[in-house]
C-alpha cells in the first residue's frame, strides 16, 4: 500500500469589487491578513459608504483559480431619531385613530413595542393592535383609552440601539349621543387586493387590521385551495396570517374577512413566492489519469429558472478560444482525452434576478500508476442493527473491497424501562427514571432528559431540577412543570431515545389501480417505544403549478395498507406519516404519479350563496371547485314573476355579479360543475336576495302613552314593507328630554333619552345687600344633550320678606307668585337676578313632579344688629365714643345758637329766653329724638319680627321696601344708625325678570345666579 504526498502550491489572493479589481491593501483604513485575502477595517469612527458593494474573491496557485460566492457589504448610519413634533389627537368615543411610529430608515426591520411612560407595554387585544408598520391601530376608541404618553420604542438589535419616539397624547371625548355601531373598514391595508412577492424560504405576514363598532372577527381563507394548519398560524387576534420557511406550494390567492354585527368586508391577498437559483446537482472534484473522459454535471433551479454558466480559473467559458475536445450539452461540460494541461478549476455559476450561486469543481490530471489511497488496518465500530459502509479508495476511483479488520460485537443500546406518566400534587416532590442497556465494552453514556423537546440543562429554570445519572427529581413541582418528559442514553456509538417520534414508513407501494381508486401500502418505522395511534395518508396534484401537499386519508395505526378514493382526470402522488403520543414523522419518500382518466363531474360546488351588498345588484358566490378544464354554469331566475327559464352564465371563478335587478329581491340561485366530458349532476337551487338599500320612509302615527313616572309606550303605525328595501331588522327609537320620537335607520335596538336629573349641588350666598349669588352643577344624569336651565323664583311670608326660587319647571306650594326667569345656556357659570331687598331671608326648593328635592335658605345682608365680641363692648371705648358724640353735638349747638343771632344785640335777651326754654328740655330727653323705652326695646330686639310692629300685615310690604345696612355698634347708640331710602315698588319688582346681561360664562367653574337690588 501506499500514499499519495502533494505539497501545497503558494497561494495568491485577488479581489474584484462590483466587476472592478480591488486592491485592500493599498487602502490605509483596511488591514489584510498574511496568510489568507481576509481583509477587514481598521477605522472605527470614519466613513464606511465607499466600501459598500459586491465582492468576489480569487485564490490562485500553480493547478488553478477559484472563485467564492459573491459577498455583499450594505452599509448605512446609525438609525436615528429625527426632529418631530408632538403628536396630540383629540376624537370621539367610538371612532377609529392611529398613533404613527414611523420608526427610522433602516435595510434591517426594527423590533417596536408601543409603551407608556413607566415603561410598561400597552395593552393589545381585538381592538387595539399593532401593525407590520410600527403603527398602533384602534378599530374603535373608549374613554379609558385616554392618555399622554403612548410612546413608540425602536429597538435595533444587531446596532444595539433603542431609539424613543415623542410620547402621543390621544384624547377621547365622551359623545353626547349614543355610540352608533359600524360595519367594518379596512385599516390596514387599504382597498380590496394587495400582491406579494416573496423568496422560497422566507417568512411572510399577512395583515388585515380592521375598524368598526363592535370589533369584527376575522377569518382567513384561501381561495384558490384548502389554507394548511401545518404550513401556516394565526397571531395577534387573527389579525396575521403568518408563513413560515415559504415554499412554492404556498403561491395563491388568500383573502380575510371581517365580520360584525353592520357587515363585512374582504381582503385578498395574491401571493407569488419565486425561489433565488438553489443547487440540484453539483460537479464533483475528482483526480484524473491521463486520456481519461471528465464529466462534470452542474444543475440548478429556481423561480425564474437561472441562467447557468460554465468558467476556466475564474474566465468565462466564452471568452476562451473554444477546444474541440470540449463540449457543454444540457448543463454538463465534458473534458475527452484528458492531458496535464487540463488541471484547472471549473466553476458553475447560476444566476436569476433573485442571487447567484458558484460552486468550484477540482480537477486534476496527474501520472502515477494506480495506488490505495485508504490505510492498512482501520478497524470499523458500529451497534447492532446499524449499517456501516466501507471502501477501497484510490487516487482516481473507489473500488468496494473487504477491509482486512473488521469487528461488528458491540450491542444496541436500549432503554429498558422509559419514565412513566406522572400525577402529582402540587408542592409535592416528582422522580422520574430512565433504565437502560449497553454493551459492557461501552463507557458509561450520558443520559440527557427533555422537556417538550427541549433539553433541560438549556432551559432558564434548569436549576430547580435533580439529575442523578438516570433520574430525574423535581423537588417542587408547580403548575409550568406540566409537560412531557423524555429521555436519551448517548454513546460513542449509538444513541437510545425513550419515546420519541416515530421514524417515517418505507417501501410505499401502489397496487390494484382503478379508475377512481388505488390501494396504498407501506412498511412502519421505528415507533421508539411510543406506539402509532394512526397514519396520515397525503397526496399531491401534479397538474397544477402550485403544488401543496393536503390530506386524503387517516387509518388506525395497526393498519399497513389503506384504499383511497379519488377523483377523475387527476395525477396523484402520495406519502405516508406515521402519528404517535409524542407527534408525526417526516413523510415518507412519495410514490411515482398515478393518474385517473377523464370523467364529467360527479358534484356540485357547495356553498353556493348570494353575497349582496351594493342596491340593485346580485352577488352569487360559491366554493372553488378544483379540477383541470373546470367551468361554472352559473342559473339564476326571480322567484315572483320570472317563470320556469333560467339566466345562465358560464364562470371560471366565483363570484359573479347581476346589476340592475331591484333592491332585496328573491331569486333562485344554482351553480353546476362543468368540464370538457360533460356537465356534473343537476343541482339543487337555493334563495338568494340582492343587496339592500336604506328605508325610504320612517313609521307614521307615531305615540306616546305614559304609563308611571318611568316607564312610557311608544307606539306607531306599520310601515309599508316595499319602503324598506331590505330585510327589516328592527327600529331605532330616540327619546330626547321633550319626549320627542325619531325614527333612523333601522336597528334592533330602542334608546330612551329621560328628563335630564337636577343640578348635582346648589350655593347660595349674598355678596352685597341688594344682590344674591346662585351657584350650580351640571346635573350627574343630564340624560341627552343639556339645552340650557329654567330658574323660578317667588316671593312669600315667612319669618321676615322671604322669595322662593325654584329650579326647573314645578309648582311650589306656599304663599306668594312663583317668578320665572327665561332661559339660561348651560354653559354659563352663573346669573344675576335684581329686585331683592337687604336684610331679608330667602328660601330656595328645588321640585320634580310635585316632589321637594332640596330645600335651603339664605339672608341678604341689612339693618339687622348684631352684637359682635371685641374691644367695641368694652366700657372705656363706649365712653370715649359717648363723649366724642356728645362733643360734637355741643359744639353744633353753639355754632347753630350764633349764626341764629345773627349780630342783632337789641333783641338779644327775647332769643336768649326762647333758646333756654328749647334748651331746658334736652337735660331730660336725651337729644329729644328718641325716648328711652324705644332706646332700650332697640337694644334689646333679638328680631325683627317679635313684638314689632314692622312684622304686621299692614306694614309687611312697606317694610319690605326699606334697605337696612348692618353696623356693629353700642347698644345705646344703635337707634342712631338707621336710615331709610327710597327702592323700587314692589309691584315693579314682581315683575322683574332675571337679567341675563349680567351672565357670564365659566366653562367647567360651577354655575351660578346673582341676585341684585
Amino acid at each position: 500500500m501506499g500514499k499519495l504526498n502533494f505539497q501545497q502550491p503558494l497561494l495568491q489572493f485577488r479581489w474584484v469589487k462590483d466587476g472592478v479589481e480591488f486592491d485592500p491593501s493599498k487602502d490605509p483604513e483596511l488591514s489584510v491578513s498574511r496568510d489568507s485575502g481576509t481583509f477587514s477595517l481598521t477605522a472605527k469612527d470614519g466613513p464606511i459608504h465607499q466600501y459598500q458593494g459586491r465582492y468576489n474573491c480569487y485564490a490562485s496557485n500553480d493547478l488553478g483559480t477559484a472563485v467564492s460566492n459573491e459577498a455583499r457589504i450594505v452599509t448605512e448610519n446609525t438609525p436615528t431619531l429625527q426632529k418631530e413634533k408632538k403628536v396630540s389627537k383629540k376624537v370621539e368615543e367610538g371612532e377609529s385613530v392611529v398613533l404613527p411610529c414611523n420608526p427610522p430608515n433602516s435595510t434591517v426591520a426594527p423590533v417596536i413595542h408601543w409603551m407608556d411612560k413607566k415603561l410598561r407595554h400597552i395593552q393589545q387585544n381585538d381592538r387595539v393592535i399593532q401593525g407590520r408598520d410600527g403603527n398602533l391601530y384602534f378599530s374603535h376608541v373608549t374613554e379609558a383609552d385616554s392618555r399622554d404618553d403612548y410612546t413608540c420604542n425602536t429597538q435595533f438589535p444587531s446596532a444595539r440601539i433603542i431609539v424613543l419616539k415623542e410620547p402621543i397624547k390621544l384624547t377621547v371625548v365622551p359623545s353626547n349621543s349614543v355610540v352608533r355601531n359600524r360595519r367594518p373598514q379596512m385599516m390596514r391595508p387599504t382597498g380590496s387586493h394587495s400582491s406579494y412577492l416573496v423568496l422560497s424560504g422566507q417568512n411572510l405576514e399577512l395583515e388585515c387590521i380592521v375598524q368598526g363598532l363592535p370589533s369584527p372577527k376575522i377569518q382567513w381563507i384561501r381561495k384558490d385551495g384548502v389554507l394548511s394548519e401545518s404550513r401556516t398560524s394565526k397571531d395577534s387576534y387573527d389579525r396575521v396570517l403568518r408563513f413560515k420557511n415559504i415554499s412554492e406550494s404556498d403561491s395563491g390567492e388568500y383573502q380575510c374577512t371581517a365580520t360584525n354585527l353592520q357587515g363585512m368586508i374582504t381582503h385578498t391577498y395574491s401571493i407569488t413566492v419565486e425561489a433565488a437559483p438553489y443547487w440540484i446537482k453539483k460537479p464533483k472534484s475528482q483526480l484524473y489519469a491521463p486520456g481519461d473522459t471528465v464529466k462534470l454535471d452542474c444543475k440548478a433551479d429556481g423561480i425564474p429558472t437561472p441562467d447557468v454558466t460554465w468558467s476556466i480559473n475564474g474566465n468565462l467559458l466564452t471568452d476562451i478560444d473554444p477546444d474541440p475536445k470540449r463540449s457543454l450539452k444540457h448543463g454538463v461540460l465534458t473534458l475527452k482525452n484528458v492531458e496535464l494541461s487540463d488541471t484547472a478549476v471549473y466553476q458553475c455559476k447560476a444566476v436569476n434576478k433573485h442571487g447567484s450561486i458558484l460552486i468550484n469543481a477540482y480537477v486534476y490530471v496527474i501520472e502515477l500508476p494506480p495506488q490505495i489511497l485508504t490505510e492498512d488496518g482501520l478497524m470499523y465500530s458500529v451497534a447492532e442493527g446499524q449499517t456501516t459502509e466501507m471502501a477501497c479508495e484510490t487516487f482516481d476511483r473507489l473500488y468496494p473491497v473487504g477491509c482486512p479488520f473488521l469487528t461488528c460485537q458491540n450491542y444496541k443500546t436500549v432503554i429498558v424501562k422509559p419514565p412513566l406518566a406522572l400525577r402529582i400534587q402540587r408542592g409535592k416532590p416528582a422522580t422520574l427514571t430512565c433504565e437502560y442497556q449497553v454493551d459492557s465494552r461501552q463507557y458509561t453514556p450520558q443520559v440527557q432528559w427533555r422537556k417538550n423537546g427541549q433539553k433541560l440543562t438549556e432551559s432558564s429554570d434548569s436549576d430547580k431540577y435533580m439529575i442523578d445519572e438516570s433520574t430525574l427529581i423535581i423537588p417542587e413541582v408547580k403548575e409550568e412543570d406540566e409537560g412531557i418528559y423524555t429521555c436519551e442514553v448517548i454513546t460513542t456509538l449509538d444513541m437510545a431515545e425513550a419515546s420519541d417520534r416515530p421514524d417515517s414508513p418505507t417501501q410505499i407501494q401502489m397496487t390494484e389501480p382503478k379508475d377512481r381508486s388505488v390501494t396504498l401500502s407501506w412498511t412502519p418505522g421505528d415507533h421508539h417505544n411510543s406506539p402509532v395511534l394512526e397514519y396520515l395518508i397525503e397526496f399531491e396534484e401534479t397538474e397544477y403549478e402550485r403544488k401543496e401537499w393536503e390530506e386524503l386519508s387517516r387509518v388506525p395505526g395497526t393498519n399497513q395498507r389503506a384504499t383511497l378514493s379519488l377523483k377523475p382526470f387527476l395525477s396523484y402522488r402520495f406519502r405516508v406519516i406515521a402519528i404517535n403520543d409524542i407527534g408525526k414523522s417526516d413523510p415518507s419518500m412519495y410514490t411515482d404519479v398515478f393518474s385517473t382518466p377523464a370523467a364529467p363531474p360527479d358534484s356540485n360546488p357547495e356553498g353556493v350563496r348570494s353575497d349582496s351588498i351594493d342596491p340593485g345588484n346580485l352577488v352569487i358566490t360559491w366554493k372553488v371547485f378544483n379540477g383541470p378544464g373546470f367551468r361554472y354554469k352559473v342559473m339564476w331566475r326571480k322567484v315572483l314573476g320570472s317563470g320556469p327559464s333560467w339566466h345562465t352564465k358560464f364562470m371560471t371563478s366565483p363570484p359573479f355579479t347581476v346589476t340592475d335587478v331591484g333592491n332585496f329581491s328573491a331569486f333562485d340561485i344554482k351553480v353546476q360543475a362543468v368540464n370538457e366530458m360533460g356537465e356534473g349532476p343537476e343541482p339543487k337551487s337555493t334563495i338568494g336576495y340582492s343587496g339592500e338599500d336604506y328605508p325610504i320612509e320612517a313609521p307614521m302615527d307615531v305615540g306616546v302613552a305614559l304609563i308611571n313616572s318611568t316607564t312610557v309606550v311608544v307606539k306607531w303605525a306599520p310601515i309599508n314593507r316595499e319602503t324598506v328595501r331590505g330585510r327589516l331588522q328592527g327600529y331605532k327609537v330616540i327619546y330626547y328630554v321633550k319626549y320627542l320620537c325619531q325614527f333612523l335607520d333601522l336597528n334592533p335596538v330602542i334608546h330612551f333619552f329621560p328628563v335630564p336629573g337636577p343640578p348635582s349641588s346648589l350655593l347660595l350666598d349674598s355678596p352685597s345687600e341688594t344682590e344674591m349669588t346662585l351657584h350650580w352643577t351640571p346635573p350627574t344624569q343630564p340624560n341627552g344633550v343639556l339645552k340650557g336651565y329654567t330658574l323660578k323664583y317667588q316671593q312669600g311670608a315667612l319669618t321676615n320678606m322671604c322669595f322662593d326660587l325654584c329650579c326647573i319647571v314645578c309648582i311650589c306650594p306656599g304663599k306668594g307668585t312663583w317668578k320665572r326667569s327665561e332661559r339660561v345656556n348651560s354653559s354659563q357659570s352663573f346669573y344675576t337676578l335684581q329686585g331683592l331687598q337687604s336684610g331679608s331671608e330667602y328660601r330656595l326648593k328645588i321640585d320634580l313632579k310635585n316632589k321637594t328635592l332640596w330645600e335651603d335658605e339664605i339672608q341678604t345682608a341689612g339693618a339687622i344688629m348684631e352684637i359682635s365680641q371685641g374691644f367695641v363692648t368694652e366700657s372705656w371705648f363706649i365712653g370715649l365714643i359717648s363723649a366724642l358724640v356728645l362733643l360734637l353735638l355741643v359744639l353744633l349747638i353753639l355754632c347753630f345758637i350764633k349764626r341764629s343771632k345773627g349780630g342783632k344785640y337789641s333783641v338779644k335777651e327775647k332769643e336768649e329766653g326762647q333758646i333756654d326754654s328749647e334748651v331746658r328740655p334736652m337735660n331730660n330727653e336725651a337729644f329729644g329724638e328718641y325716648s328711652d323705652n324705644e332706646e332700650k326695646q332697640t337694644a334689646s330686639q333679638p328680631s325683627l319680627c317679635e313684638d314689632s310692629k314692622l312684622c304686621t300685615d299692614d306694614t309687611l310690604d312697606d317694610y319690605a321696601n326699606s334697605m337696612q345696612t348692618e353696623v356693629i355698634m353700642d347698644e345705646s347708640l344703635a337707634s342712631q344708625s338707621s336710615r331709610v331710602r327710597d327702592v323700587p315698588d314692589p309691584g315693579t319688582q314682581e315683575s322683574s325678570p332675571l337679567n341675563p346681561a349680567t351672565a357670564i360664562s365659566h366653562n367647567g367653574l360651577p354655575n351660578s345666579v346673582v341676585f341684585l337690588d
